[in-house]
């Protein structure tokens, strides 16, 4: 019997080959490996019981092929499984293009994490229950008729995070992980950057909460309003064990399966910096691979990258030789030069550091200058405020010739204050020689949590600790290490290099904003 045609150009609302799908100028040099074979045979409302009785429910999507065994991908998130397949770009189809992977030959399951839409118990939030579910449910997986034995994972977001979680726990059957846009420190990356409580951390707990209590299948509340409360309340506002065991970076040297990281440069509010701490944490020994791209265009449904992690898996659970560890093992994307270019380590190693000093004219050079201050006066509650007003700036004078900055990036401030404590926003832009605009990347510290760990700080990211508060003497000049999130960008020719200092960000960052101080400072 002839196989069942599948029409390539029938995935939801776009086909995922217009997206951004390869880290490269043009298509790779061996062609794709698994081929639009199979129609889909779904599985739905399946449920899986856990160690202790606990049930998972879960959806199974197989290619259409009795008899066939294929390697499964697993989906895991509290998005509730049902909305992955909707057409509406919504912040929750993140698991992946069921349509794109089973007609190639892979099974996907989406899976409803414990204590979220239809599963049982209460939700852990990444904790140790969720982490061992997850183990659980992959050795389940690769134990099934249809499995080749071999599992990967793919979703974005909380479905990546979860992926570098699974890894850790080291399950048998898993074969690779394709993490794209996973955090790896709750506190440092989403809910505290630089000790600065964040907006998101209150956006995205409600859209959770919303999406699991009006949905009327929620069996078990007590998971989401313990971590509600706990999370919105700010009870723990330092950096400690809540955190630490919800992250996978305390455990990355766990990973030994094959991992490929990867993010976009705009996303430095969330995800780009886990991509980097992934890389340069797992052990030397794993296989990996990473790619920092240009934002994908729709974002959502989530279909960035499809082709090549089809190509990674391909080789991974397939044997197949599809050509993904040809060339240079990071492929990163140059922004104002639009092109891709392939490095082998990170950060690079031909880096040309350079330290450039803050003059009080606002300007840079490239030596220590004439003393001199600046200062601006943050009033809370005030329009200006709002619009991330008052700043200081500064800017290179107009490149007469083209340059790149691609790295990481630190802040040294030395400044004093008139109260006991404030916030420092960094912003990194590229200005055009029309006074256009374009955000670069962003850095973030609470004055008050300044202290560094010299152990783990290096000389591109200071390490600070955000385990105890230390006010600001007022009026005494103090030294600030401010991370800032890496970028990578080709500054043409008339362009500047323009950094903006200020106590607040503007509203119009949305979701992306921070609590405000709620006392005026001068800086």
């Amino acid at each position: 019997m002839a196989p069942p045609q599948v029409n390539p150009e029938s995935i939801r609302t776009a086909n995922p080959s217009t997206w951004p799908q390869y880290p490269y100028n043009g298509h790779p040099r061996i062609p794709e490996q698994s081929p639009l074979r199979y129609s889909i045979f779904p599985e739905y409302a399946k449920r899986l019981r856990m160690r202790d009785g606990v049930e998972l429910a879960y959806d199974v999507f197989r290619p259409f092929a009795p008899g066939e065994k294929f390697p499964a991908l697993l989906s895991w998130s509290p998005y509730t499984r049902q909305l992955q397949h909707t057409l509406a770009p919504i912040g929750q189809n993140e698991a992946g293009l069921t349509e794109f992977w089973v007609p190639r030959g892979y099974a996907q399951v989406i899976a409803d994490v414990r204590g979220s839409n239809d599963s049982d118990g209460a939700w852990d939030h990444w904790g140790p229950q969720e982490q061992a579910d997850l183990k659980e449910t992959i050795e389940f997986i690769a134990q099934q008729p249809w499995c080749t034995g071999k599992v990967g994972m793919v979703g974005c977001s909380y479905f990546a995070m979860s992926q570098i979680l699974a890894a850790e726990q080291q399950p048998g059957g898993l074969a690779a992980i394709f993490p794209y846009d996973a955090m790896t420190d709750l506190y440092r990356d989403a809910y505290y950057h630089g000790g600065i409580y964040t907006a998101w951390a209150r956006f995205w707990y409600q859209d959770l909460a919303f999406l699991n209590f009006t949905s009327g299948r929620l069996k078990d509340p007590s998971g989401f309003r313990y971590h509600f409360n706990r999370v919105l309340s700010g009870q723990d506002p330092l950096d400690g064990p809540y955190y630490q065991e919800r992250s996978s970076g305390p455990n990355l040297h766990k990973v030994e399966v094959p991992a490929y990281f990867g993010c976009d440069w705009v996303f430095f509010g969330l995800h780009l910096r886990g991509a980097f701490i992934g890389w340069e944490n797992i052990p030397p020994a794993t296989p990996k691979k990473m790619l920092i791209g240009q934002e994908p265009k729709p974002r959502r449904p989530f279909a960035a990258y499809h082709g090549e992690a089809l190509r990674w898996y391909d080789h991974h659970l397939k044997g197949m030789d599809s050509g993904i560890w040809e060339g240079a093992p990071i492929n990163i994307y140059i922004q104002g030069e639009d092109t891709w270019r392939g490095e082998n380590e990170w950060p690079i190693a031909r880096t040309g550091w350079k330290e450039l000093y803050l003059t009080p004219q606002g300007g840079f050079s490239d030596g220590p200058g004439s003393s001199g201050e600046l200062r601006y006066t943050y009033t809370p509650g005030t329009r200006e405020v709002k619009l991330g007003e008052p700043k200081l700036i500064w800017r290179t004078e107009p490149a007469a010739r083209p340059f790149e900055v691609t790295g990481p990036l630190v802040l040294k401030l030395v400044a004093s204050i008139d109260q006991a404590d404030t916030h420092w926003f960094a912003f990194l832009k590229d200005e055009a020689p029309d006074g256009t605009l374009r955000l670069l990347t962003r850095g973030w510290l609470k004055a008050s949590h300044r202290a560094l760990d010299p152990g783990k700080s290096r000389p591109w990211r200071p390490w600070h600790p955000h385990d105890r508060v230390e006010l600001v003497p007022p009026g005494e000049a103090i030294e600030y290490l401010i991370e800032i999130i890496p970028t990578s960008n080709y500054f043409k020719e008339g362009h500047r290099l323009r950094l903006e200092l200020s106590a607040s960000d503007p509203a119009t960052d949305l979701i992306y904003t921070h609590e405000p101080l709620w006392h005026g400072v001068t800086n």
